[in-house]
């Protein structure tokens, strides 16, 4: 597993997720939505419900591999034009989003919950980061 995990890493910084934690949380959430998918296609035996908790997995991993690749570099942007590109990448990615979402309820027929359910693997994420950052953490509160 440490081998995978690895390999998932090395791939993810020569796409350019430089930093360790933001390359840690990309790499969880790709885990999460792939694992939940799988589990839930299963368990649905591969019906809509499944196809569309998928579709809002890979939904949000997506949008979630932008946000991150793009905090990395606004983080170290210095000059005047930072805050109109991060306005205009903000709202383009909420505008695929929504063109996205909207496509898979009305032409695709998808379940609301289930997308849903799907988006919220990143939800899952975080807090699983969060989790783990607060157990591996040695502060002592008086």
């Amino acid at each position: 597993m440490e081998r995978i995990l690895s390999s998932i890493d090395s791939a993810l910084y020569r796409m350019g997720y430089t930093h360790s934690d933001v390359r840690s949380l990309v790499r969880n959430q790709v885990l999460i939505a792939l694992a939940s998918s799988i589990g839930c296609l299963v368990a649905a035996g591969m019906k809509p419900w499944g196809w569309s908790f998928a579709a809002g997995a890979v939904l949000i991993t997506l949008n979630f591999f932008s946000l991150a690749k793009f905090g990395q570099h606004v983080v170290t942007m210095t000059t005047k034009g930072a805050i109109a590109s991060v306005l205009v990448r903000f709202y383009l990615r909420l505008g695929l989003t929504g063109v996205a979402l909207f496509a898979l309820v009305v032409w695709a027929g998808a379940s609301i919950t289930a997308l849903l359910a799907g988006i919220s693997t990143i939800v899952a994420n975080f807090v699983c980061w969060a989790i783990a950052r607060y157990a591996g953490s040695n502060v002592k509160e008086a």
